[in-house]
C-alpha cells in the first residue's frame, strides 16, 4: 500500500466505514443462512454453538489484545523518543557556548536550521518520500554542524588540555542528537505485519457471520447486541490503527511536538 493511499484511508476513516458495513453485512448474511438452514433442516438450536462462539471470539480477543498492546507500546516509545530528541537537541545547543565566541553565530544558525528540519518531519500527514528528502537534508545540515564544531575545537591531533575538555563535552552531545533523530526515524517505520491486520479483520467478519447465523437458526434477531458489538469492535480497531499511525489519525503526539516548537522559539 502506498503512503498516499494509507494517509487517505486513515484521514477519511475508511477503515471504520468498511468495518461497519462489512460486519453488518456479515451478520445479515449469517442470519439469512441460519433462517434457511432452520427452514430446510428443521434445526432449532445448534448444540455446538456456544463452543464455536467461544473459540472464535476468544481468538478475536487474543488478536485484539496483541495488536492493542503492541500499538500502545510503540506509541509510548515514539513519545519517549521525541522527548529524548528534545533533550539531546537542547543539550547540544547549550554546549555551543563552550566553543570560540566567533564561531558560535554560525553554529547557532545551523542548529536552528536543523531543528526546523526536524519539525518538518513531525508535521502530518507525511509520506515516506518526503520524509526521505528531509532526512537527507538533515544529514547535510548535521554534517555541517559536525564539521563546524570540529573546526572550532581545532584539529583533533593538536588539541591542548582545555580544548580536549571542550571537545569531550560538545562532540558527544552532537552525536547523541544525531542518534536520537535516527532512532525516531526508525521508530516511525515500526508497525505490525499486514498479515496481523488481515487476521484481525477476518476474525471480526467471521465472528459477525457466526453470530448472525446462530440468531438466524434460533430466529431471535437482536439488533441491540448487534449494534453494540459492531460499534465496540470498530471503535477498538480504529483506536489501535490511530495509535499505530499517530501522525495520520485522531490520536496524535501534538502535545509532545509542541515542546519542540517552544524550544525552537526560545533560541
Amino acid at each position: 500500500m502506498s503512503d498516499t493511499l494509507r494517509i487517505f484511508i486513515i484521514d477519511h476513516h475508511l477503515v471504520a466505514i468498511a468495518l461497519i458495513l462489512g460486519m453488518i453485512l456479515m451478520v445479515e448474511i449469517g442470519w439469512r443462512v441460519g433462517v434457511t438452514v432452520r427452514a430446510k433442516f428443521a434445526v432449532s438450536k445448534i448444540n455446538a454453538s456456544d463452543t464455536f462462539m467461544a473459540a472464535i471470539f476468544g481468538l478475536l480477543a487474543l488478536v485484539i489484545a496483541i495488536t492493542f498492546s503492541g500499538a500502545s507500546d510503540r506509541f509510548d516509545k515514539r513519545r519517549d523518543l521525541i522527548i529524548n530528541e528534545l533533550t539531546t537537541m537542547s543539550s547540544a545547543y547549550l554546549s555551543v557556548d563552550l566553543i570560540k565566541v566567533e564561531d558560535q553565530p554560525k553554529l547557532r544558525e545551523l542548529f536552528k536550521k536543523y531543528i526546523d528540519l526536524r519539525l518538518e518531519v513531525y508535521k502530518k500527514p507525511m509520506q515516506l518520500e518526503d520524509q526521505a528528502k528531509i532526512f537527507q537534508q538533515r544529514i547535510d545540515v548535521g554534517n555541517q554542524i559536525w564539521q563546524a564544531t570540529l573546526k572550532s575545537v581545532n584539529n583533533i591531533s593538536s588539541l591542548n588540555f582545555a580544548d580536549k575538555l571542550i571537545a569531550a563535552k560538545i562532540l558527544p552531545s552532537i552525536t547523541a542528537m544525531f542518534d536520537a533523530a535516527d532512532y525516531q526515524r526508525m521508530a516511525m517505520q515500526m508497525h505490525p505485519p499486514p498479515e496481523m491486520w488481515a487476521l484481525l479483520f477476518l476474525l471480526a467478519f467471521v465472528g459477525s457471520l457466526v453470530a448472525g447465523y446462530i440468531m438466524g437458526v434460533e430466529e431471535r434477531r437482536d439488533w441491540l447486541l448487534t449494534v453494540v458489538f459492531v460499534v465496540m469492535m470498530v471503535a477498538t480497531i480504529s483506536l489501535i490503527l490511530d495509535m499505530e499511525h499517530p501522525r495520520d489519525g485522531v490520536i496524535n503526539l501534538d502535545r509532545i511536538d509542541y515542546e519542540i516548537v517552544q524550544f525552537r522559539k526560545s533560541i
